[in-house]
């Protein structure tokens, strides 16, 4: 069997393998990182998708930002919940929800949990607004999305940072620096709309978010697959928690007067936004399942069967430029990190958008009545 070498290259790695003729392929040869240039032609298919996710940010901010100087944006009010020490006569029956405490030198009180807006003034609550928050979720989006694609710019990037080797070696942490701030506000934003007002839950949603999302950066420096496990699910824990405050502030809020049911749309959106939100962690656990003995196998329908390419036959890709926007799922033992990376941009562009639109929707809605 003659032997020649080829030079091959993923993303900007590039190493040298040994192959055979191209009729006496060995099945046994390991999968490889890459793609020659014959198979990439110009820039990566996740740059040109994360080109296109920064044009759609900034779009939709600016839209979002023409439509309320216009038409004005949605503030809602915050509140806080707190005890009150009321004081009453002896004897007085106190409200319910509330118990008596009886004093020997102050007298009687009813202490009561009581609910109020923050800093009122002449009938002017402060508030967060709506519009603005779902404005500054997509300029987050446009910057530190910007500020990844610019780093290639520099063959040794910015501050050790280049997008392209980063994507390489499985990691982006800029992206999870953004979703841990841009998240945060996404989840705040839902359950504004859904009834959360108080100051101390909206604090705790945008915390729990943002430690889920800093959990899933972690999990890509971690080598020790149990300990990322631990780190992912830790993740859902606190994804699960603050986005049961929303659950259960829509459940009471629909339930709260007898026989009557918010639209069936309603139901739609709130499913809706939860699937899409939840896909992000989705694109990790995939990931974590393809580096799993117990649930590789799952992966490997998906895999590549030709090491040349690292592209998955199945999907019935064929030479030419459009080969880069087929990667297969797995490469080597792991997940391959341009499939990774083009559905968590693909992710930012489809996902985020829509979630941004379905939530400024209530800022059209009311600003237009």
């Amino acid at each position: 069997m003659s032997v020649r070498a080829k030079r091959l290259n993923f993303s900007s790695l590039s190493l040298d393998i040994l192959a055979a003729d191209d009729d006496e392929i060995d099945e046994e040869t390991p999968l490889t990182g890459a793609s020659d240039d014959d198979l990439y032609d110009g820039l990566p298919a996740y740059n040109i998708l994360n080109l296109v996710a920064i044009g759609g940010h900034f779009i939709s901010a600016g839209l979002m930002i023409v439509f309320i100087i216009m038409y004005g944006s949605l503030q809602l009010p915050y509140t806080e919940t707190y005890l009150q020490w009321v004081s009453v006569d002896e004897g007085a029956t106190c409200s319910e929800g509330s118990r008596k405490l009886n004093t020997s030198e102050n007298g009687q009180f009813c202490i009561e949990p009581t609910t109020s807006p923050i800093d009122c003034v002449d009938g002017n609550c402060s508030g967060l607004d709506l519009g603005w928050l779902i404005i500054s979720f997509h300029l987050l989006s446009f910057l530190f999305q910007g500020a990844a694609a610019l780093t290639d710019v520099r063959d040794e990037g910015v501050f050790g940072y280049r997008y392209s080797d980063m994507i390489k070696d499985s990691k982006n942490p800029l992206r999870f620096l953004e979703y841990s701030i841009s998240a945060a506000i996404m989840l705040v934003c839902i359950a504004l709309l859904n009834g959360v007002t108080d100051i101390n839950l909206l604090a705790s949603i945008a915390v729990l978010t943002a430690a889920c999302q800093l959990c899933g950066l972690v999990v890509e420096y971690v080598d020790d697959i149990r300990l990322q496990w631990l780190l992912h699910f830790t993740g859902w824990l606190q994804f699960g928690c603050a986005y049961g405050i929303i659950i259960h502030a829509y459940a009471k809020a629909a339930t709260a007067v007898e026989d009557v049911r918010p639209p069936d749309f309603v139901y739609v959106i709130v499913l809706a936004l939860f699937l899409l939100y939840s896909s992000f962690g989705i694109v990790q656990m995939t990931e974590l399942f393809c580096k799993t003995k117990c649930c590789s196998r799952c992966c490997d329908c998906f895999s590549a069967k030709d090491p040349e390419m690292d592209r998955c036959t199945s999907v019935g890709c064929k030479r030419g430029c459009y080969r880069s926007w087929c990667p297969a799922v797995r490469k080597e033992k792991t997940c391959n990190p341009v499939y990774k990376e083009i559905v968590f941009v693909t992710l930012s562009l489809g996902a985020k958008l829509v979630l941004g639109w379905m939530i400024f929707s209530n800022v059209v809605i009311v600003s237009r009545t």
